[in-house]
């Protein structure tokens, strides 16, 4: 009596391989993000928007903790402490030392999708430098997984803008006006 070794079928072994590779794609895809925050002057305290975008092919974004990190010490990067935090229906914030955490309490944050969040501070959008920006989003809760960097961009103020503007428009004229001699002479 001969024994054979029966291998795997092909279609098996294909539909195996196919499953595997599938598993590897869907590992490799996390949480994705990017973000801005601009403050405007209301009274003696600034009014903050910060609008967070998921850029993430698949993975809808659960939570977002803002100016915090896990890895890198000193972990909270805002100036001071907020005094208030806000956010839109089905989420909800909240203020822990110098940084705010949001969370969804119902629909989490599609791919592709925007949001905004708001806080009141007493500190100026000038005051947002170095590692203010440093925040990590999550799929599910604050730090329910891996989670994903995200570096949260600056506005400069309207009043900084408007001075920015103002200055290279007189620059523009002033180069102008020196043409305008130059042709003269």
């Amino acid at each position: 009596m001969k024994m054979t070794l029966k291998l795997i079928s092909p279609k098996l072994f294909l539909t195996l391989l196919a499953a595997w590779g599938a598993s590897a794609v869907a590992f490799a895809q996390g949480e994705s993000a990017t973000g801005t925050v601009s403050g405007v002057l209301n009274g003696s305290l600034y009014d903050y928007t910060i609008t967070l975008n998921n850029t993430s092919g698949s993975v809808p974004i659960g939570s977002f903790w803002y100016s915090w990190t896990p890895t890198i010490s000193p972990f909270f990067y805002l100036p001071s402490t907020p005094g208030s935090a806000g956010a839109p229906a089905g989420w909800t914030a909240g203020v822990v030392a110098n940084s705010i955490q949001f969370s969804s309490s119902g629909t989490p944050l599609a791919p592709g999708q925007s949001i905004q969040f708001t806080y009141a501070a007493s500190f100026s959008p000038a005051q947002l430098t170095g590692d203010a920006g440093y925040s990590y989003v999550y799929s599910g809760g604050i730090e329910g997984d891996a989670g994903a960097f995200v570096n949260i961009q600056t506005v400069p103020e309207p009043a900084s803008r408007g001075l920015l503007t103002a200055g290279l428009l007189s620059l523009v004229l002033a180069g102008r006006r020196k043409l305008q001699k130059g042709a003269a002479a």
